[in-house]
């Protein structure tokens, strides 16, 4: 099932690069146009996921990948012959219906792992993710550089649905049978699976995120401040490779550390990447950074799997993957505005910032409360106790 939903990420992922190519350079559109459409396409992907979760804890995984296998299709099969303004309407859509290769992993998991080895999955998962992010947007580039952009964007498309039919084919259950309820028993209320942890473990996602997307515009910030552009993909890759060791590691751990700490080291190990110089100080500065980046994914995915109430777990896990694509969108213009108001320190210290603050705010909800111990009985009643017995 990890490999499966790799196979949806993959194209998923490389859905923004294949699209830029194909809007700029087939269809002569401005960037702004193309990024227009992005981020609908975007907007609706994180707006639907919620709502997606919704119906599969209603009516199960399997129903609702039809419905969005079938709405991909259809708008992969058009998109390179869509005009403009056809774009602007369609790739919301798109986005809307979509599920996200990472829910389904997630949930597949929360299914198929009993509580205790999750952490060890989520980390495998996180590695898969970074790996999707290496690999997809490369062959989109070898694809419409090499032979054209309307291959390259319909390539895209069939991926996403044969993925999404695999999937279909498999059908992993989205809750472990103990969890298992019948077709028309009512689904918990909102206030009910929304509750505190998983609201602040859903903030130490977005964190999460935002490191993600704003530690690559900072790498590009350092770079281009001492004059080492070329460098740029080495580095990328460099840092991908860590977070996949560090993922690994991760889920070798037999005691992790808790979410909310984990996202917090990330934070502060981030704050004083911008003051070393260019490469080989950068790749060190990084490394810590790029270590804790797919633990910080799979201990806050751990924590959303144990905090989401039974009933509601497609709910709660397609929530955490909208925090997250929403931390990914904020962390850009984030450590934007910080290189274009100081130098290139600015961009980690603001990211890192955020990220600290954010998690650390966030832990006093995600700590586990104590139990009350019942109080041990006085010397008079096991008195009368062992005399009764």
């Amino acid at each position: 099932m990890l490999l499966l939903g790799s196979l949806v990420k993959i194209p998923l992922v490389a859905v923004p690069l294949v699209l830029t190519l194909h809007l700029t350079a087939t269809q002569q559109l401005g960037y702004a146009q193309a990024g227009s459409v992005i981020a609908l396409w975007t907007a609706g992907a994180a707006v639907g996921s919620p709502f997606q979760g919704r119906r599969i804890d209603r009516h199960g995984l399997r129903p609702v990948l039809v419905v969005a296998t079938v709405t991909q299709a259809l708008f992969w099969a058009l998109v390179a012959q869509l005009p403009y303004a056809a774009l602007l309407v369609a790739a919301p859509l798109s986005g809307l219906l979509i599920v996200q290769g990472s829910t389904i992993s997630r949930l597949a998991i929360t299914g198929l792992v009993p509580e205790e080895d999750r952490h060890t999955a989520f980390a495998v998962d996180s590695t898969l993710t970074t790996v999707s992010y290496l690999t997809g947007p490369s062959l989109a580039v070898v694809l419409a550089t090499q032979a054209s952009t309307t291959l390259a964007v319909r390539t895209v498309g069939l991926l996403l649905v044969l993925g999404c039919l695999a999937v279909i084919v498999r059908n992993p259950r989205p809750r472990s049978r103990a969890e298992d309820r019948p077709s028309d028993a009512p689904l918990p209320p909102l206030r009910q699976w929304l509750n505190r942890p998983l609201v602040a473990t859903c903030a130490c996602a977005l964190a999460a995120g935002m490191f993600s997307s704003g530690a690559e515009l900072g790498i590009v910030g350092v770079l281009r401040a001492h004059d080492q552009t070329a460098w740029l993909s080495p580095v990328l890759v460099g840092v991908g490779l860590c977070s996949i060791v560090g993922g690994l590691l991760y889920g070798s751990l037999s005691r992790r550390p808790p979410a909310a700490l984990t996202v917090a080291a990330l934070g502060a190990v981030t704050i004083p990447v911008g003051l070393v110089g260019g490469v080989p100080w950068l790749a060190v500065a990084l490394l810590p950074a790029a270590l804790l980046n797919a633990p910080a994914y799979a201990s806050t995915a751990t924590a959303a799997s144990t905090f989401a109430v039974s009933g509601a777990r497609a709910s709660a896990l397609s929530l955490y993957s909208t925090a997250t694509a929403v931390g990914a969108a904020l962390g850009g213009p984030l450590v934007g505005t910080a290189l274009d108001h100081g130098d290139a320190s600015w961009g980690f210290a603001a990211v890192g910032a955020c990220v600290l603050l954010v998690s650390l705010a966030a832990w006093p909800a995600m700590r586990p409360r104590a139990r009350a111990v019942p109080a041990a009985p006085s010397d008079t009643s096991a008195h009368r106790e062992k005399e009764n017995r």
